[in-house]
């Protein structure tokens, strides 16, 4: 949904600098050394270029924004994962995994696992102390390894660890 959205501003956005780039060009080509052109002369020599770029900038900020705050990502890895609760020395699969996490990771794991496995991202993000950037950028990592899920929740996403890390 996001995507088609973007896809949409970035469409319109291209085609009103494609329009402001041909009618500010027909305006200076249509009027030489009268200042009437088909855009009304000086006014229209003007205010084309502003027509251009203002466009321009959007589409800078939407590609931006694409790359600075990708999607959470809900899919499970590829790779299958133990489904055994107890590790062979006796430890909780919980506590193996908290020792291979950096502490950001740690943190957000430890949680999620306090209130019993499932929380909304905004929640996660005041728990934590994190910034939203950093609340999304752990989320993300912790999702591409299998350890929790996104689902979209009205403006935010419902986090929930994975099945295999719930004791």
């Amino acid at each position: 949904m996001r995507s088609r959205i973007l896809f949409a501003i970035l469409a319109v956005s291209v085609t009103a600098s494609i329009i402001g780039l041909v009618l500010g060009l027909a305006g200076d080509l249509g009027g030489r050394g009268q200042g009437m052109g088909w855009m009304g002369g000086t006014a229209a020599r003007t205010y084309w270029p502003v027509l251009v770029a203002a466009p321009l900038v959007v589409v800078a900020a939407v590609l931006g924004y694409v790359t600075l705050f990708p999607e959470l990502s809900g899919r499970q890895s590829d790779v299958q994962l133990p489904t055994v609760q107890v590790t062979e020395k006796g430890e909780s699969v919980v506590d193996a995994v908290l020792r291979v996490l950096k502490e950001d990771e740690k943190k957000v794991i430890e949680t999620l696992v306090s209130e019993g496995g499932t929380m909304l991202q905004k929640d996660i993000r005041w728990k934590t102390g994190f910034s939203r950037v950093k609340t999304h950028r752990v989320l993300f990592r912790l999702a591409e390894r299998g350890l929790v899920t996104a689902e979209k929740h009205y403006n935010t996403n419902r986090i929930k660890l994975a099945d295999w890390l719930v004791t």
